[in-house]
Formats: C-alpha cells, sequence, structure tokens
C-alpha cells in the first residue's frame, strides 16, 4: 500500500514493513524510516524526520534559504555529484561537450497507481504482480538548468512484504549525456556498526559466505564480467547491532555492484545496481535510460526471518518457468557417465536403466553434436554428430519417449570453437578482432550476442532442434569470461556493451521459452547464479564441481536467500571427479535430496543391489518432493564437525533433517538434536530413513534403528539424545556407526489423533 500523508511524505506498507520518504524544503528526498511496520505513520512522521539547525563546519549547503542543510551530512533515497554530496552517488552524468559533472535534480511531481509498471526500454526481467495487490510510486526529479529527469520508481508487494526499485533517467535537453554511474538503489541508515553478509567466491568454489563488518570507509562486493560471476553473487544482506536484518538481490545477469560505506557523520550508505565501471550510456536529447529492479525486504527477527521473506517473493515474483507450477523432474545426466565418448547405443542402454531406476528424464550433456570429440572443437555447430547417432537424434529421440521419459540437450550457445564451422562461416560475429590473436578461456570464444543476427541464429538454431526432436529440457551452459571487447554493432561507448549483452540474453532466453512454454530451461556454470536467470529458467545449477561436500556448503549459503526449487542438485559418481574424495551413495543422495534432484551415474553398471538401492532413492525423492523443493529450508548448524539442516511444510506436520558428519573424532560426548520447526503443539515420530545395503556394506556400517516418539515442544526445545557413536571403544549393537563425511536423513512425522 502506498499513502501521500501530506507535507511531502509517502508511506510504502507491506503487511510487516514501513518504508518513508520526505520531499524536503530544498526539493530533495529525504529516508526517513525502513522497518517494522509502523501503526500510525503519519502520526510520527514529524516526530521521525531529522532536525537540521547548525551548519556542519566544512558543509556545503545547497539552498540560500536553508543554509543548515547539507546534503553529505542527509539520509537521502538519491545521491548525485557536484552539489556537496561527497559519498557514492546512486547517480553521475556528464553533460555536453564541457563534459559538465554537476547533477542538481529536485522533486517535480509524483504518480501512484495499482500494479507494476513495465520497462518501456529493452529487454529487461521484471517481478511480476503475483497477488494482484502490488502499486507503485514515481518521485520525478528534474536538474532544471540541464533538463535532465531522473524518475524514482517504488514497486510495492503488500503480501509478498516486499518493496522493489529502479531509477530511470531521461534527456530532455538538447545536448548529448553520458551516465557514468546509475543504480537501481540506496539506502542510507544512521548509525554504525552494521555487518555485510555476502556470497563470493570462484569457478568450483561459488557462494562462500562472508560476512563483514562495516566500518569507517568503503565496502564493495561486485562483478567486472560480463556475467553476475562466481566471484560475488548479487544477493547480500545487512544486519544491524538491534538483530534487524534487511535482505537485498538485483534482477539482473550482468556484472553489478555493491557498495557500502560509513561516513565521518556515522551515516552508513549502501548503494547496489550495475557496475559503474562497466557502464557509460550514452543518451541523445529525447532519450531514457533504466536500470534493472532491485529487491529489498525487511525482517526485525534476524537473516533467517529476511531470507523467508526474499525467498518467498523469488517463488512468487521472480520465477516465470510454466515448471514453477509443477514439480521438477529428476533427470539423469550423461557428463560424468560418457563425457564425449557418447554413442547412439549407449545413450540407449542408459536410458532402458534411468527408467528401471526410477528417473523421469535423460540430459544428453556436451558431446552430442558437430565433431565434438574433445573441448577443443565443433562448438556452434549445434547438429548431431551423425558418427556417433547414425539416426541424427531423432531415433534415440523417440526411444527415450517411448520409455515416457523427457528428453533433454545440453547447449553453449554463446560460445564457438576457433575449429568450428560457425567460426569458419561467420568469423565476424565473435567478441574481438581475430578469433587467431583473441585470448581463450577453454579453448572458446564468445559470439557477440547484441548483433541481430547472432540473436536471430541462436533463436531459430535451439527452435529447429527442439521442434525436430521434441525437445523436453533445455540445458544453457556458459563456461568462460569475456576478453577482447571489441563490437562491430555500432555501440556508441563501450560502457554501453556490458549492459546491451544483459539484455540481449534475457530476450534470446524469452524468446525461447515463449515459443516453448513447456520446455524446461535450465541455466548452467555457477556464472549466473542471479534472479536474471531465474526469470526465465525453472532451475539454475550453482556450480559446476559436483563434489557432494562442497555442494552442502554451495547450497547452505545459497539456501539463505535463494528458493530450494531454484536449485539444481546432482548426485555424481565416488570418488569425485574434482576432488578425488570418497562419499557413500546414501550421503551423496542426502545432501542431493534438499533441491531439485538429479543423477550422473551410470545405471547400466549397477549391480542388482545397486540398482535397488538407487531405486528406493528416487522413490522417497518422490514421495517427499513437494517438501524437500517448496518446503522451508532451515540451517540449523553448519559447525566444522558437523552440518545440520531441516526442510518442513507449512503447517509443520512433516520435517525432514540431514544430519552430516564432516569427520568422526575418537572419544565423542553425547548428542543432542534440536529441531526448531517443531510444533509445540503436536506430537512427533522421529526416525531415520532406511536405506538398501548388500551384505558387505552392512557388516561394515551396519544402520542403527532409531525411533522416537516425542511431543513437539520437547523436540523444540530441549532436543533428543541420539545413539552414541562408534569412536574408538569398539562397535556394540544400536550404535552410529558414522565414517568422514557420512550422514542420516531424518523424517519426523506428526502423529495423528
Amino acid at each position: 500500500m502506498i499513502e501521500a500523508l501530506g507535507q511531502g511524505i509517502f508511506h510504502l506498507s507491506t503487511a510487516g514493513t514501513s518504508y518513508m520518504i520526505r520531499i524536503m524544503e530544498t526539493g530533495q528526498a529525504e529516508h526517513i524510516y525502513y522497518g517494522r511496520k509502523l501503526r500510525d505513520a503519519a502520526a510520527g512522521a514529524t516526530a521521525m524526520r531529522e532536525k537540521r539547525y547548525a551548519r556542519p563546519g566544512m558543509g556545503t549547503y545547497t539552498d540560500r534559504d536553508h543554509p543548515t542543510f547539507v546534503l553529505d551530512d542527509s539520509l537521502l533515497e538519491m545521491t548525485t555529484e557536484g552539489r556537496g554530496d561527497y559519498r557514492i552517488p546512486l547517480a553521475a552524468i556528464s553533460a555536453g561537450n564541457d563534459g559538465e559533472r554537476t547533477f542538481n535534480p529536485v522533486y517535480a511531481r509524483h504518480r501512484i497507481a495499482s500494479g507494476t509498471k513495465p520497462f518501456s526500454g529493452r529487454s529487461l526481467p521484471q517481478a511480476k504482480n503475483a497477488y494482484g495487490d502490488a502499486e507503485t510510486l514515481e518521485l520525478d526529479f528534474e536538474d532544471r538548468e540541464r533538463k535532465i529527469g531522473i524518475t524514482l520508481v517504488y514497486t510495492v508487494f503488500p503480501s509478498l512484504d516486499t518493496i522493489v526499485r529502479r531509477t530511470v533517467i531521461s534527456n530532455g535537453s538538447k545536448e548529448t549525456v553520458r551516465v557514468r554511474a546509475l543504480a537501481s538503489a540506496q539506502l542510507d541508515f544512521r548509525g554504525t556498526g552494521m555487518k555485510a553478509l555476502t556470497l563470493h567466491g570462484t569457478w568450483g568454489r561459488e557462494l562462500e559466505k562472508d560476512t563483514h563488518p562495516l566500518t569507517s570507509g568503503t565496502f564493495i562486493s561486485e562483478s567486472r564480467m560480463l556475467t553476475s560471476s562466481a566471484e560475488a553473487n548479487p544477493a547480500f544482506m545487512i544486519e544491524t547491532e538491534r538483530g534487524w536484518c534487511y535482505a537485498m538481490n538485483l534482477i539482473y545477469s550482468g556484472p553489478h555492484r555493491m557498495s557500502a560505506s560509513v561516513t565521518e557523520h556515522g551515516i552508513t550508505h549502501i548503494v547496489w545496481g550495475m557496475n559503474p565501471d562497466m557502464l557509460g550510456w550514452v543518451m541523445d536529447p529525447g532519450e531514457a535510460f533504466e536500470t534493472p529492479e532491485a529487491v529489498m525486504t525487511f525482517s526485525e527477527n534476524g537473516r533467517e526471518a529476511a531470507g523467508d521473506r526474499i525467498k518467498a517473493f523469488i517463488s512468487s515474483a521472480v520465477m516465470r518457468s510454466a515448471w514453477n507450477e509443477r514439480m521438477r523432474p529428476v533427470m539423469l545426466d550423461t557428463w560424468e557417465i560418457l563425457r564425449y565418448s557418447m554413442t547412439e547405443s549407449r545413450i540407449e542402454e542408459i536410458a532402458k536403466a534411468a527408467e528401471a531406476m526410477g528417473c523421469e528424464g535423460i540430459l544428453i550433456n556436451d558431446g552430442w553434436f558437430g565433431a565434438r570429440g574433445n573441448d577443443r572443437t565443433s562448438l556452434g555447430d549445434w547438429y548431431a554428430n551423425t558418427m556417433k547417432f547414425p539416426s541424427g537424434l531423432t531415433e534415440t529421440a523417440d526411444s527415450i519417449h517411448r520409455r515416457g521419459l523427457l528428453l533433454g540437450l545440453w547447449f553453449e550457445p554463446e560460445a564457438v570453437s576457433r575449429r568450428s564451422m560457425l567460426c569458419k562461416a561467420h568469423p565476424e560475429w565473435l567478441i574481438g578482432r581475430n578469433a587467431d590473436t583473441n585470448a581463450e578461456g577453454r579453448h572458446e570464444q564468445l559470439l557477440d550476442i547484441t548483433r541481430y543476427d547472432v540473436r536471430d541464429w541462436i533463436i531459430s538454431t535451439i527452435s529447429k532442434m527442439a521442434d525436430l526432436l521434441h525437445l523436453d529440457y533445455l540445458r544453457w551452459d556458459i563456461n568462460r569470461n569475456y576478453s577482447d571487447l571489441y563490437t562491430l554493432t555500432g555501440i556508441r561507448d563501450y560502457g554501453m556493451y556490458a549492459h546491451e549483452y544483459a539484455s540481449a540474453l534475457h530476450g534470446i532466453l524469452s524468446a525461447i521459452g515463449e515459443a516453448f512454454p513447456d520446455m524446461y530451461i535450465e541455466t548452467s556454470g555457477g556464472t549466473r547464479f542471479d534472479l536474471g536467470s531465474a526469470s526465465v529458467s525453472a532451475t539454475i545449477v550453482p556450480s559446476a564441481v559436483s563434489d557432494p561436500m562442497e555442494r552442502a556448503r554451495m547450497m547452505a549459503a545459497a539456501s539463505l536467500m535463494y528458493p530450494q526449487s531454484m536449485i539444481s542438485t546432482i548426485v555424481s559418481p565416488s570418488p569425485n571427479a574434482s576432488t578425488r574424495r570418497i562419499v557413500d551413495r546414501e550421503t551423496r543422495f542426502n545432501i542431493a535430496a534438499f533441491g531439485v534432484l538429479s543423477y550422473s551415474v551410470d545405471p547400466s553398471s549397477f549391480s542388482r543391489s545397486e540398482m535397488m538401492a538407487y531405486r528406493q532413492q528416487t522413490e522417497f525423492y518422490k514421495a517427499y518432493r513437494l517438501l524437500l523443493q517448496t518446503g522451508r529450508f532451515r540451517v540449523i548448524e553448519d559447525s566444522g564437525s558437523r552440518t545440520i539442516w531441516s526442510v518442513a511444510n507449512e503447517d509443520r506436520s512433516a520435517i525432514l533433517l540431514l544430519y552430516l558428519q564432516h569427520r568422526i573424532r575418537p572419544n565423542t560426548t553425547a548428542e543432542k538434536l534440536v529441531v526448531p520447526d517443531a510444533n509445540e503443539e503436536y506430537d512427533y515420530r522421529i526416525f531415520s530413513r532406511d536405506h538398501m545395503m548388500s551384505d558387505k556394506e552392512a557388516s561394515m556400517y551396519p544402520q542403527e534403528t532409531e525411533c522416537y516418539t516425542v511431543p513437539g515442544d520437547t523436540l523444540k526445545w530441549a532436543g533428543i539424545s541420539l545413539s552414541e557413536q562408534v569412536s574408538g571403544i569398539g562397535y556394540h549393537e544400536g550404535m552410529r556407526m558414522l565414517g568422514d563425511c557420512a550422514s542420516r536423513l531424518y523424517i519426523i512425522r506428526r502423529i495423528e489423533d
């Protein structure tokens, strides 16, 4: 709900939060409050806004009639350059031939309307009005001397406790304007002692959770690539000393930046949006430019509650796929089974065994196309390798479909091999001046998707394969970062390229999704685990590394701010190809079950007992799939010795709990298991998931039988004592025998009257 309260005050409210803005006498927008919902915002507005009676010593006042007002010592909705505000600007421009940088926008008008405000320019993802209660406030400001306008757009989603912001700049002058920085959102707080929680890493080590105390100076989390990157995820949280938490993100797949500064005046100043170092947008007279949407939500109850709110928003308002309303399928991925050595007969063997195993689809990964026999050739030649598939994939597709399985294909549409028919035919389609002198990553070059002919070719090529094979599932991968930036598309400034690239990518994926609305699109690679990708895909693969212990760390971090239904997980062979770590079959499954499950193991090689064990896993997953994909996920513990997760349904009548032991230690003590999501009014039965074991496995690691009937309040507050572990004193019947990287999955169900 959006209210104009008079005296230039606006109150934006959701079910649980209030956000307040005041248009000051000098024409700037003052940030008054963002936090727990206020009962009577109008009554408290005058008391809350800051009072100014003395000018700070070196402060520069912008209005001679208000000499006590200094921008640099004010909580604002928008900072700009040239008028005495020395903080990182939300908007920075250069105008005219002299490159004038002073930008002095003051309030002109406002508009309040129901619903969301569509983008008017380039193709960008946007939050949808999921519950029909969204409202939008537009605050227009004008630099009257320069004739440059800027609009702050706020869309409130009351039922989802979320506010989305973006910024629009328009050139009403007769001169060219260069946008050097234009962020989507800004938050100013009077106070220090806050912490920023971010997700950093690199390829194979994505989504490492970091906490940064915000002290004097500036902390920056950013991507300087054409993607949101594995190095710095766009999601972040700001935690205050009083336990309040703000969860933020960006609906975008391009380079981004979040800066958090603590000023000499005791203001914590946060700005986030597109990375200004990758932006240099040129606007001719009459043109406008819009930023991506920034997402922000809040809870006074800390990071878990704030995370729950932003995850609910992503599930309802960002994720667009038709599969968002369906249970995601259990797929079998051929990559770690076959790599490049696939054949028609081997795919047939695997499909037959996958059906028996309980999988619901086959993803034919890298190696099916062109003359692909290794990673040095054929990217871009998206037609079947007839040496491997004499029928050209049509017979394979028909065979898979006759088994009632979904058919998936792997593509890396943005990349091309120098040794390919496509590169030979269209060298001008590459980013860079020359394929022979460009730098390479993974023996790949990148296509310039800002070109309309390249975009049309990608859409047409994938569409033809989808029509020919009745394709059900598309994996869109990316495996290198950009280099040698050069384009012949007529872009006027290279600072425009990154945003044009992100817009083009969204346009391509949107076009494919619209042409094939029932197709399951999965984006991959770890470099675009973001809300831009989530708006056009059913799931995202958070990393190319499938080691279960690494995935457990990534999933725990990602699940703080992203829903489980967005996270693609995998059960891969052991030892793991990346780390050589040995992890038992059931633990690999127990970890991967907390997301959208897939396999990359060879079912055609299974013994009878192995097939029964894997079949038992898929049947268990399908029985609890709704809970595992859409339930409330919680990290109960993540210490150096063990990890404990739970996922609960809405009424807490069913809870699954993962106990993951990192390393066994000798002479361990008794262990308690507390389940914070248990309903105090219920009685529960708790027992560990039984799993198939061979005689050899049973003799080496006999499974204990633990089953308890316990009141909900006991489970929630006191916990239960688990059976003693074997830790150096020998095995006795009933003990838990867990080794390194071992786990148990506990099922907790309400006992009905």
